[in-house]
């Protein structure tokens, strides 16, 4: 009887994509859970990042091209600085394994709820690493998938915090509130401010998408439902600047 030939591993599909940008590019470079295949760049990016990274040390495929020929690699316009690295997208974490992993006492995360905008998150994910939360959370329906324009607005953002993504609201935020988690949701029809609450150790902040806001399913989840209080001639804010001042308020807010 012969032996069954071993069929080999399948990548996972859609998984590769060019990063591009020196922050980008370093982050995910030493972002150990990344796999990488090969780097391109300019002389002078080369020397950029050699003051950064050993690339001696990089086991992958190395080219020097010409910033036009790095647009043509990209096949489209982007502020690539002379640099883009071809690797994998992150392997998606479980939401236990997100939360096991923080071992502080105060803990901050950010829920995103079905954010289809990969400039508008990868801003999010630049904040959050600004302003200390320990991860992310984005649902996977109706969401952006990692990208290159995500990883260029997250500047090294998306490879140095943990994210999860996952596929059931309701009962992930079950777990969350197992786990200890206050769960409080961001939007304009509200009466209490972010001021006025008085923050456990342990924060979720829920932000809805650009232009359905939180959803109702989401907001009845909610442990409280807050606003950002601002002036009455503008009726609401993005959702990427006011994650970035709910993030600052809270974190500094928050019960130590």
């Amino acid at each position: 009887m012969r032996n069954k030939l071993k069929k080999p591993l399948k990548k996972r599909q859609n998984s590769e994509y060019w990063i591009y940008g020196h922050h980008a590019v370093v982050a995910a470079l030493k972002n150990k859970k990344r796999e990488k295949y090969e780097i391109v760049f300019t002389t002078e990016a080369k020397k950029k990042l050699e003051k950064e990274i050993n690339l001696q040390e990089l086991k992958l495929i190395k080219k020097i091209k010409n910033r036009d020929e790095i647009e043509n690699l990209l096949g489209e316009k982007s502020n690539h600085q002379g640099i883009c690295l071809k690797a994998n997208k992150i392997a998606n974490q479980e939401l236990k394994e997100l939360i096991s992993n923080i071992k502080s006492d105060n803990a901050l995360i950010v829920l995103l709820d079905q954010l289809e905008d990969p400039q508008n998150v990868g801003a999010i994910f630049r904040s959050a690493l600004a302003f200390n939360l320990n991860g992310v959370i984005m649902t996977e329906n109706n969401s952006v998938n990692e990208n290159a324009f995500l990883t260029k607005a997250a500047s090294g953002g998306i490879d140095k915090l943990p994210f999860a993504k996952i596929k059931n609201i309701s009962s992930s935020i079950k777990v969350l509130k197992d786990s200890g988690y206050w769960i409080y949701g961001l939007d304009v029809d509200t009466s209490k401010t972010i001021d006025q609450i008085n923050y456990p150790k342990k924060v979720v902040i829920v932000l809805g998408s650009e232009h359905r806001g939180i959803r109702k399913i989401t907001s009845s989840l909610c442990d409280e439902i807050v606003k950002i209080e601002m002036n009455d001639a503008i009726e609401s804010l993005n959702v990427s600047n006011t994650a970035a001042i709910a993030f600052f308020h809270i974190s500094k807010s928050m019960i130590i």
